[in-house]
Parts: C-alpha cells; sequence; structure tokens
C-alpha cells in the first residue's frame, strides 16, 4: 500500500481491479474522504484538490478542519513500573 501527504493529511493509495484505477482514502481522520485517478499525475491532483476543498468547507462553516491524529500515546512512569 503506498501513501501520498499534502498540507499535513496523509492518504492510503490502492489499485482497485473492480474500478480499473487508483483510490485513495485520507486516514486518521472522523470526515471520509476519498478520491481517485487513472495515473499518478491524477491521483495527485485530485488528492490536493479534495485536501483544499476539505479545508475550505470546513472553514466555511466555522469548524476548523480536522488534522490528523499522530497515532502516538506517551505516558511516564515511575521507575517502579517499568519492566
Amino acid at each position: 500500500m503506498k501513501t501520498m501527504t499534502y498540507r499535513g493529511y496523509t492518504a492510503e493509495i490502492v489499485y482497485s481491479d473492480e474500478d480499473e484505477r487508483f483510490v485513495g482514502d485520507v486516514i486518521d481522520i472522523d470526515d471520509i474522504i476519498c478520491f481517485h485517478g487513472d495515473t499518478d499525475e491524477e491521483l495527485r491532483e485530485a488528492f490536493e484538490g479534495i485536501v483544499d476543498h476539505y479545508i475550505e468547507f470546513r472553514e466555511k462553516r466555522e469548524n476548523l478542519p480536522q488534522k490528523q491524529n499522530a497515532g502516538s500515546f506517551w505516558a511516564r512512569l515511575r521507575q517502579a513500573l517499568h519492566l
């Protein structure tokens, strides 16, 4: 699986045999954002366009665009709890 990153958003890219094209999904946000393209260039343009549109749409509705989660969890443990 390949990934693309633009303006802090990451998408996972797969090839769909059913659609006979590349399909991408923006990951680590609650909203569902999908895009597709027949070539690398079309896919990149679609990804950047949909991210720009998403950010603009959320700002117009006065909802700040959701940033991706880092996927990290940090915690400090007392030395007695270390293994």
